[in-house]
């Protein structure tokens, strides 16, 4: 019974030891970035490795490397972006985030990343036909945005006469201008470059000042979060430099 009760001790050591030497990962010690991964060049996921890719992600891992943290990214949509940030489902929301004021009254931004604006994306052939915002927004033709960005918001504040499709997935919307179920979208225009040197079908025009002026794009972090804002913001307009 002895020589059992030893062995059972010496076990129990032997666990604790493991677990007080194997490596932790605590609170601390962890930056999670939340990205929606469907706003190429910036943020795009993978479905089959279940990867981020993009330059505002590789900017997120240099921070996390400058801040000795470890990146965590967490998925998540343009419509669930806001809940998910204010419930702290991550610390820092990244990736094509603009800047506007209904998001400035909940949420901090960090210094400007790039300068942006909203333009009109449709297929080539229809370049003749769309050659500014009044031609676009005729009773046949079919806008589509995806649910839950500043697309949609774009899209539903100054279309009066085109209809308007909304549907869950920003990448399905250039698929649907192929595959003419839709006319025009609008998005930013880093995007619309990305998409037309990937797409040389599609064509896009810029709007006037008016309609769309510059805005600025840049990470997005919870109000209470100053001293983690700080830091970021400090190593961020090193990098602009």
């Amino acid at each position: 019974m002895k020589s059992e009760f030893r062995r059972y001790i010496l076990f129990c050591l032997t666990l604790m030891l493991a677990f007080a030497c194997s490596p932790k990962i605590s609170a601390d010690s962890v930056l999670r970035v939340g990205s929606t991964g469907d706003y190429p060049p910036l943020t795009s996921f993978d479905t089959v490795t279940h990867q981020f890719h993009g330059e505002d992600i590789e900017l997120a891992l240099r921070l996390g490397k400058h801040l000795g943290k470890k990146v965590i990214f967490v998925k998540t949509t343009w419509k669930d972006l806001n809940t998910d940030l204010l419930d702290r489902k991550f610390d820092i929301a990244a990736g094509g985030i603009s800047v506007n004021a209904t998001r400035a009254k909940l949420f901090n931004f960090s210094v400007p990343l790039l300068m942006d604006r909203k333009v009109a994306v449709f297929r080539l052939a229809d370049r003749s036909k769309f050659i500014d915002f009044n031609a676009i927004d005729q009773p046949a033709v079919r806008i589509i945005e995806n649910i839950g960005g500043t697309n949609e918001t774009f899209a539903r504040k100054n279309i009066k006469n085109a209809t308007i499709k909304v549907i869950p997935d920003n990448q399905q919307v250039f698929k649907a201008l192929l595959n003419k179920e839709a006319d025009v979208m609008f998005t930013d225009e880093t995007e619309a470059k990305y998409q037309q040197k990937k797409h040389p079908e599609l064509y896009w025009i810029k709007l006037t000042e008016q309609l769309s002026p510059a805005y600025a794009k840049a990470m997005m972090y919870n109000k209470a979060d100053t001293v983690l804002q700080r830091k970021a913001d400090e190593w961020l307009k090193k990098q602009n430099k």
